[in-house]
């Protein structure tokens, strides 16, 4: 039998951790049920990640990567700003069962009483928002778009999807792809004042 690295065990535990938070809540996650459920002991969770907060800090970022990589695929795409703009808005729009947004939507509760996990959320946010702002300069430069700062463009459009992921799965509120497109066509516009 080999021994797994280092890194490796770590990735199966940010692994399991994120399967236990999408089933119960980063509330009712305990150390313990994680070790339980990979046949290890607590002590070698907590030795390759010191503390519970840090776990579910590093349990974001990990389940955020995939989202990430496809927001840079995205920006790096041909095409013109507004379509990248808008590319973006979809891929972080909630749709569908949207599990990461159950995700996010339980950090930003737990962050409020969770300052490592609080850092960790204004930096994964503000990846998004410059990636997007990004895109927004670039219409600007072009004449598509006119925004007075890109930055407080980008956190606003995010901002309302940020309250109809909260209105569609807190509040079960149904709202369909074709709705939710036109809802961000026409914010973008209003926004920026160009055409999606």
């Amino acid at each position: 039998m080999t021994r797994k690295t280092a890194q490796a065990r770590r990735v199966e535990v940010l692994g399991e951790t994120v399967r236990q938070i999408r089933a119960g809540g980063m509330s009712a996650l305990r150390v313990a049920d994680v070790a339980a459920a990979m046949d290890v002991s607590a002590a070698l969770i907590i030795y390759h990640f010191e503390t519970k907060e840090k776990l579910l800090a590093e349990a974001l970022m990990y389940a955020a990567e995939s989202d990430l990589r496809k927001l840079g695929r995205i920006m790096r795409e041909s095409g013109t700003p507004s379509t990248r703009v808008m590319a973006a808005l979809e891929w972080y729009a909630p749709t569908g069962r949207a599990r990461g947004w159950q995700l996010w939507i339980d950090a930003w509760s737990f962050s409020m009483r969770d300052k490592v996990l609080a850092k960790v959320l204004v930096d994964l946010q503000g990846q998004w928002t410059d990636a997007i702002a990004g895109a927004i300069d670039e219409g600007a430069a072009e004449g598509i778009f006119t925004t007075e700062n890109s930055r407080d463009a980008a956190t606003r459009l995010t901002s309302m999807l940020d309250g109809l992921a909260v209105r569609m799965l807190v509040h079960q509120e149904r709202i369909g792809r074709v709705e939710l497109h036109a809802w961000l066509a026409r914010q973008v516009e209003l926004e920026l004042g160009g055409k999606a």
